[in-house]
């Protein structure tokens, strides 16, 4: 019987190529080891990263019946291209407009909760949260605060280590609270790294002494800016991040917390290797070939289907989501059926004529985020719609 090997690749350059490197279990957990500096300061995305990216699909699923009109999609495609063109992020469109301004104003905020309380969230996170809270975790997400938070408390964190969007709420007549349209705060992908640097700066820390993980495309900039791990990442990530690590569990990403061989107790165990990444790449430099991307896509989705079963087996699919907050509103004092025929019927003219909501969003959005602009300047043309 041959012992398992596990792989390693040095990025030198996108002239100079890269390095595979084969080793042993424990030869590689030391090597891992090495990679990241113990730091001072752990900074996480949320969204696709610690959740299972349930939420925001259930936004627009439990609020408002889209069936025959693929608005999601309409929209993405869209934000996508301005996104490609201008300066505004491509969550800003649905998370700081869409979101705020058309499904959930005059939404009771406590429908939006439970969406936090039920949403999946990814395999491993609470244990991997749980062995990286000495270092105070900060949370950074483009997501609404009301939704952030519930995901935090089950990892156990609390509203101290969230950084996030928030909407703007208002009193309705009967004294519940309610979304007002618009928002207080935005927090995308992109802005993130400046939350980092100033955390920075006002610590007096290095790039080495913080980084950040997470995987979302959002959040380019943070991940080519920052000292940064990307875990099973999108395309437009993988050149950016100084280290890409593929596993089908947070808690994957364990062995580079393993300074001075501190949990090779744990992670030398045979319960452990379900966990072991399939493979790391460190990157000196930014740029990598063709043919690395194309191993290191290979991996994600080999990891993907993994995680995917994993998460069948579990018993926990997105229709029991559903169902789960379906249980919930049945047994609340919040009417969800008034609430669905109150966005239903301020939303109907739009599912005739999706191109008009559009380019509704568009104009609130490209003259909203200047205020959220770091850059100021006018606001980016929009391109076409496409519908």
């Amino acid at each position: 019987m041959t012992e398992d090997k596990y792989e390693l690749i040095i990025n030198h350059s996108l002239d100079r190529g890269f390095e595979r490197i084969s080793l042993d279990k424990k030869d590689y957990l030391k090597e891992l080891s090495y990679l990241l500096t113990d730091p001072k300061k752990v900074f996480l995305g949320l969204g696709d990263f610690l959740e299972i990216g349930d939420y925001n699909t259930l936004i627009d699923n439990i609020f408002f019946d889209t069936e025959g009109i693929k608005i999601e999609n309409i929209l993405d495609e869209n934000n996508r291209r301005i996104s490609s063109v201008g300066d505004v992020p491509f969550s800003f469109f649905k998370l700081g407009v869409y979101f705020p301004d058309f499904l959930l104003k005059d939404v009771p905020t406590s429908c939006i909760s439970v969406i936090g309380e039920k949403s999946r969230l990814f395999p491993g996170a609470e244990t991997f949260v749980r062995f990286i809270k000495p270092y105070d975790p900060l949370v950074l997400t483009a997501m609404p605060f009301e939704i952030a938070v519930e995901l935090i408390k089950r990892v156990g964190l609390d509203e101290n280590n969230l950084v996030c969007t928030d909407y703007k709420k208002k009193a309705d007549p009967i004294k519940k609270e309610v979304f007002a349209g618009d928002i207080n705060r935005f927090l995308s992908g992109d802005r993130k790294s400046l939350v980092i640097e100033k955390y920075m700066h006002d610590n007096d820390l290095k790039d080495n002494e913080v980084v950040y993980i997470g995987r979302g495309e959002a959040g380019i900039k943070t991940f080519s800016s920052v000292n940064s791990v990307a875990f099973n990442p999108f395309d437009n990530i993988i050149p950016e991040s100084r280290i890409t690590l593929y596993g089908s569990s947070l808690l994957s990403l364990l062995p580079l917390f393993n300074f001075h061989g501190r949990m090779d107790d744990m992670l030398m165990t045979e319960e452990f290797e379900e966990f072991m990444p399939s493979l790391v790449v460190y990157s000196a430099v930014k740029e990598k070939s063709p043919e690395l991307i194309g191993i290191e896509v290979k991996h994600r989705n080999m990891q993907s289907n993994i995680i995917g079963q994993r998460i069948e087996h579990s018993g926990e699919s997105y229709k029991s989501v559903e169902r789960e907050i379906d249980v919930f509103f049945a047994g609340s004092s919040i009417n969800i059926n008034q609430v669905k025929r109150l966005v239903t019927e301020r939303m109907e003219d739009y599912r005739r004529n999706p191109g008009d909501l559009v380019k509704k969003i568009y104009e609130i959005a490209r003259v909203r985020y200047k205020n959220f602009c770091t850059a100021g300047g006018p606001p980016p043309q929009a391109p076409n719609v496409v519908l």
